[in-house]
């Protein structure tokens, strides 16, 4: 009978994560994943333990020890493509010592689970989202019931033959999901980058699933679905005084794929925070063909202080190559507006796209600093499984693509456009443009203007140094 349950979030080292430089101010957040599937569990009367190799910066050794003493009677891990070998590596190791079933989910799962299968270590997988999936596999187990009809899943028969069964409907109403069940870790423990908070303590929200949009390099749709859904603005509201009261949080970075989608719904959110005098900093991610200026004034009011947008390119041709879906004009008047709206600007930029070359970076690099957002990403051009553009540059289209799922992170060159030499040059230019845009005297006197207090100064310096490794 399944009763106690252990959710692993495997470890993957801020060094090979970010590389040098970065991984010194690496965040280490919440997995909000494991602790929403957590609190379904809960719910349904399982015992229930998180554990967070990456926060307890464990290993192997230390992570079998605590499995074995817990002794649960399923155990389930979290694996996305670049930690794949890693999640194996660790899923063998607990397999010597445990006969519990052992299921795996999250990015990887989904776009190959017959491939993750094959692995002898592996007896489940859960495909798109987990919660009402895992209660059914529960029950099923229990029973001891086929697993034939339990939909998101794919299993292994006592033959070791793999199926895969039909996908399940998406969840439709996010409000009949508790909140997250952040009690199973220690949210005090975790931290966020330098450039990624206005005040402490600092947690992490998502309140929407799902993506309509079509870029090329994005595999979020494969796991949430096209269909984006909103959690009500009274749930997100109750959520964020439920995390004021409990851990005195300050400041919410909404860590959605694609926030305020929906402008209805944001003005609303915002309009409930502030005729409820809700004392909140927040931030949140949003693309640059979604936002207007009275939006983005009544944004700020409600304690918005910043947004990241996902602009990857300020070149036109390069934009539509990815099937991004914007304009350079409009990316431009995103974050003049969001500066007049008196709310910082992010930005993220991808370095080697397809039709990329070292020319047209400079070009953006240039504009960028022109603009003069208040934080900038670079990443490098990573081809995702399950992606349009992964299955483009597999077939040799737009350049030389040399797999390594272990460096498949964002940080390092695996996919080389026909316009660049080497990877050496992609990541040349990656370091470059760090450096340009963040060692620019203009840049450095407004980020000095913003220094409040002892912690600002801690948290530019730890940035400088940072950008100065990499």
């Amino acid at each position: 009978m399944i009763k106690k349950i252990i959710l692993i979030y495997p470890p993957f080292p801020m060094s090979e994560r970010y590389g040098r430089g970065l991984s010194s101010i690496g965040t280490c957040l919440p997995p909000l994943g494991l602790l929403s599937l957590g609190a379904v569990l809960e719910k349904e009367n399982y015992k229930v333990e998180v554990y967070d190799s990456d926060l307890l910066n464990s290993d192997i050794g230390q992570l079998v020890e605590y499995v074995e003493n817990f002794s649960p009677d399923f155990v389930g891990i979290y694996c996305n493509t670049s930690n794949y070998r890693r999640v194996i590596d660790y899923a063998s190791a607990i397999k010597k010592i445990s006969s519990a079933p052992i299921c795996l989910g999250g990015p990887h799962p989904v776009i190959m689970p017959e491939e993750v299968l094959k692995n002898s270590c592996v007896d489940i997988v859960v495909m798109g989202e987990g919660e009402n999936t895992l209660i059914e596999l529960l029950e099923a187990l229990n029973k001891k019931s086929s697993l034939k009809n339990v939909k998101g899943l794919g299993y292994k028969d006592e033959s070791g033959n793999v199926f895969v069964n039909e996908k399940r409907e998406l969840i439709q109403d996010l409000d009949k999901l508790p909140m997250p069940a952040r009690h199973l870790v220690p949210i005090e423990k975790y931290r966020p980058s330098p450039h990624h908070y206005k005040e402490l303590p600092m947690t992490t929200m998502i309140v929407s699933r799902g993506c309509p949009f079509g870029c090329l390099f994005c595999a979020s749709r494969n796991v949430w679905g096209k269909n984006y859904r909103n959690r009500s603005v009274e749930k997100v509201v109750e959520e964020i005084k439920f995390l004021i009261k409990k851990y005195g949080i300050k400041n919410i970075n909404f860590w959605d794929d694609l926030w305020g989608l929906k402008d209805e719904w944001t003005r609303n959110f915002c309009n409930k925070i502030i005729s409820e005098k809700i004392k909140i900093s927040w931030s949140c991610e949003r693309r640059v063909d979604t936002v207007n200026f009275e939006t983005l004034k009544l944004m700020k009011k409600a304690g918005c202080y910043s947004i990241f947008y996902g602009v990857e390119s300020l070149d036109q041709e390069c934009l539509n190559n990815i099937n991004k879906g914007i304009t350079v004009k409009q990316a431009e008047e995103a974050m003049r507006l969001t500066r007049e709206a008196g709310i910082e600007v992010r930005a993220n930029f991808i370095i080697g796209l397809p039709g990329d070359t070292p020319e047209k970076t400079r070009k953006t690099i240039k504009k960028i600093c022109e603009i003069n957002p208040d934080y900038i990403k670079f990443n490098i051009m990573t081809p995702y499984p399950g992606t349009e553009l992964y299955n483009q540059v597999k077939s040799g289209k737009w350049g030389r693509f040399e797999e390594d799922w272990s460096r498949s992170t964002g940080y390092f060159a695996t996919f080389l456009p026909y316009g660049y030499k080497n990877f050496e040059e992609i990541e040349a230019i990656r370091k470059y443009a760090f450096r340009k845009f963040h060692f620019r005297p203009r840049y450095i006197l407004r980020r000095a203007s913003k220094i409040r207090s002892l912690n600002d100064i801690k948290k530019y310096w730890n940035g400088m140094m940072a950008v100065l490794k990499i």
